[in-house]
């Protein structure tokens, strides 16, 4: 029998699949038990599965993180030239100038561009290139990684306090949602879980600056100063 919420289960599982090789095991094995345990559960509802996405994505964002600053400018013509090849040409015609220019992939999909050229079909084919290239390149990455360990062991302790501030930041607007109209509960709730599943690789990266100008924004808007 097909679980009731088996597109976000398939995409727990993309998610699982294209991990950077840097991830410690012990958390592989165990996202790979909580997909076993949701899948198995017909009764998970969509909030438990998007609430695993969290869970999972702040215990797996540091080592990703960590990974791609590390190997940033190793092999990134490799990795754009797969991209490059794996989009659709009016896709590739949008992203290859600024790649071109110099803007990396992880810039790319940060940037206005990428959400106001291309529909989210669109996105999904650039998001995809980008986890099946790395795949592609991770046992040559991996070696590097090892050679500077010490380092990438320093990036992770950076990105972890990172992912604090963020987790600390989406709580903090959440907090809003309660002093707000109906309206405005459900737009910040909204808001505030898609920067909490954000941490998950198959979404965008929640950036803490948006989050803290979002509360600046519902602050002023809940309580406007007089």
């Amino acid at each position: 029998m097909t679980h009731p919420f088996q597109s976000l289960l398939d995409e727990f599982a993309y998610a699982i699949k294209h991990f950077v090789p840097t991830l410690p095991k012990e958390i592989k094995q165990e996202t790979q038990e909580v997909l076993k345990r949701l899948q198995a559960d017909s009764n998970a509802d969509e909030s438990t599965i998007r609430k695993a996405f969290h869970d999972v994505g702040v215990k797996e964002y540091p080592y990703r993180r960590a990974y791609i600053e590390l190997t940033h400018g190793l092999a990134e013509d490799e990795m754009n030239a797969m991209v490059l090849e794996h989009v659709e040409p009016n896709v590739r015609m949008v992203i290859k100038p600024h790649l071109d220019s110099g803007v990396s992939l992880d810039e790319l999909i940060q940037s206005d561009i990428f959400i106001e050229q291309l529909t989210p079909e669109q996105r999904y084919q650039v998001e995809d290139g980008i986890m099946v290239a790395r795949s592609k390149l991770a046992d040559s990455l991996k070696e590097h990684v090892s050679a500077e360990s010490e380092e990438y062991a320093r990036l992770v302790g950076k990105w972890k306090d990172q992912s604090i501030k963020i987790d600390k930041a989406i709580s903090d607007l959440k907090l809003l949602a309660s002093e707000g109209n109906e309206n405005q509960k459900r737009e910040i709730q909204e808001k505030a879980d898609a920067y909490s599943e954000g941490f998950l690789i198959t979404e965008r990266d929640p950036e803490l600056s948006a989050i803290q100008k979002e509360i600046e924004y519902w602050q002023e808007v809940i309580h406007p100063t007089e």
